[in-house]
């Protein structure tokens, strides 16, 4: 019986083992997620300054040059 009890134990180490793997991947999911929803923000940013800062350009600026 020792070694049906031993068995049982290992196996419950074994499942809380995967159970502690599953939860670090989803905490580092979240963690990516995170990350994607900041870099998300930053490029909208970006794109709103850089459309911001094209209607503040002059128009003669952004015609072609006269020869």
């Amino acid at each position: 019986m020792n070694h049906l009890g031993s068995s049982q134990r290992r196996t419950t180490s074994v499942m809380t083992a995967e159970q502690h793997e599953l939860e670090r991947c989803k905490q580092e999911n979240a963690r990516l997620k995170q990350l994607v929803v900041r870099l998300s923000e930053i490029a909208l940013r970006h794109v709103a300054e850089s459309a911001h800062s094209a209607q503040n350009v002059p128009d003669r600026l952004s015609e072609p040059p006269k020869s």
